[in-house]
């Protein structure tokens, strides 16, 4: 905007100055025709004309002289000072353009950058785009190879439950290298199950995934239905942590879910609490009373009461350890001992019965 102003002006002080200079030579020009006018005789004076005296003239010539002089000194003046703005002026302009120049080059500079930022963009967009699309039907085929597999499992696991009924197949199962591998497959597929859906939504039971667990648990209580499995379960870490997962998810597990696999669980820790070893290892577990009695009085599932009573019985029987005996009077009062007495279940009743004389 100052470049602007500094040409328009310039041109306009200049103008100025021609359109004086002009009048003045203009003025001049008529004052020396007058004079000669007047020096030459004339015997008749038109009616602009007029007579003066020599003198007067002398001053009007000297004056004009003075003009003359005077205009040459203020020319003079006005144009050093007019070259001076000029100078100024080309001194500004040439800043200006400076500045717009590397105001241009700056624009063109973060251009291009906008120009490789977009292309960039497009490029990321088009690549999330195709992993999107890669991730879709991954997810899809990690779900149909997850159903397939848990279709898979549960119809193996359910044929090697029926399998394990048998006492040559139980000697099988343990002895084989894999064994120790099989039951950390199980521990981990129940942990993951009960991580998964403990805090959401819990699956139907006749899922293959549920059916699979299911199975799992079924070989479990199977092998610890014999005595040789129950020494393998309690002299080994991996038969431990199986029983330690147990534990926790019929602890963890919500009240009325997942019941058949309950049972099946507290059918396992029952047959280890026959094992002096399995004995001593669920003996030494903090707050398995605790969570037993409450796992009584919540669960309405008949099966699952009996398991906990029948492994409660078991557990308080050992009277090399009075401290469960103790836990047990204090989670288990004996007006609700009577009251399962009442029960319609006759197992039940009977079992009530024999907490009650353990407690006496």
């Amino acid at each position: 905007m100052e470049e602007d102003e500094m040409l328009n002006v310039l041109p306009k002080v200049l103008s100025n100055v021609q359109n004086n200079l002009r009048d003045l030579q203009q003025e001049w020009k008529e004052v020396k025709a007058m004079a000669v006018s007047a020096l030459q005789p004339k015997q008749v004076l038109g009616h602009r004309e007029v007579v003066i005296s020599k003198s007067d003239l002398d001053n009007l010539a000297s004056e004009a002289e003075q003009v003359k002089a005077n205009l040459s000194k203020i020319m003079n003046k006005n144009t050093l000072a007019l070259i001076k703005d000029a100078a100024k002026m080309h001194d500004d302009l040439q800043v200006v353009t400076a500045e717009r120049d590397s105001l241009r080059s700056e624009v063109g500079h973060w251009k291009t950058q906008l120009d490789t930022a977009l292309s960039e963009e497009q490029r990321q967009k088009q690549e999330q785009l195709e992993l999107r699309i890669d991730i879709q039907e991954l997810t899809s085929q990690l779900s149909q190879q997850s159903e397939f597999c848990s279709s898979l499992g549960a119809s193996c696991c359910t044929l090697l439950w029926r399998v394990s009924r048998q006492e040559d197949s139980i000697q099988n199962i343990i002895s084989g290298n894999r064994s120790e591998e099989f039951l950390s497959v199980l521990s981990n597929s129940i942990d993951s199950y009960l991580n998964a859906y403990k805090d959401d939504q819990w699956p139907e039971q006749g899922t293959d995934e549920a059916t699979f667990l299911l199975a799992l648990c079924g070989i479990v209580t199977n092998i610890a239905a014999s005595a040789l499995g129950r020494e393998y379960l309690a002299s080994h870490t991996c038969g431990q942590r199986t029983l330690d997962v147990f534990i926790t998810f019929i602890s963890e597990a919500p009240t009325g879910k997942s019941c058949a696999m309950k049972n099946l669980m507290l059918m396992s820790l029952y047959n280890m609490s026959i094992n002096q070893k399995g004995l001593a290892y669920l003996c030494g577990k903090q707050g398995l009373i605790a969570m037993l009695s409450s796992h009584l009085k919540e669960e309405k599932n008949i099966e699952s009461q009996i398991g906990s009573l029948r492994l409660l019985q078991s557990l308080v029987s050992d009277e090399s350890n009075p401290r469960l005996l103790h836990e047990l009077k204090e989670n288990l009062t004996m007006d609700y001992l009577y009251k399962l007495t009442k029960h319609s279940c006759q197992e039940i009743q009977e079992l009530s019965l024999e907490l009650i004389m353990d407690l006496r």
